[in-house]
């Protein structure tokens, strides 16, 4: 995504974080997109939890359904109500 690039760019991170940290682009109530996924670590209608390179995210929400998963590439719809970062051991 032409955005994450441009951001990226700006705030000059480590390549660590470029390269493998969570991107997620939030449309609250609606939908999110996620890159660098590297699994789904558990799934409902109301929580979504993905496995990252190192970490997980976690997606709440009501009525929650995978759209779309490939390539790292994960859609989420539904009532998406907020992403929290996790820790590794978590």
């Amino acid at each position: 995504m032409r955005l994450f690039e441009e951001l990226l760019a700006r705030i000059g991170p480590e390549e660590d974080l470029a390269f493998g940290g969570a991107k997620v682009v939030l449309y609250a109530g609606r939908c999110a997109f996620f890159e660098n996924v590297k699994s789904i670590a558990a799934f409902s209608s109301e929580s979504i939890t993905l496995q990252l390179r190192r970490g997980q995210v976690r997606a709440d929400g009501e009525r929650l359904c995978i759209e779309r998963y490939g390539g790292g590439d994960l859609v989420i719809t539904g009532n998406v109500t907020g992403v929290q970062v996790l820790g590794e051991e978590d």
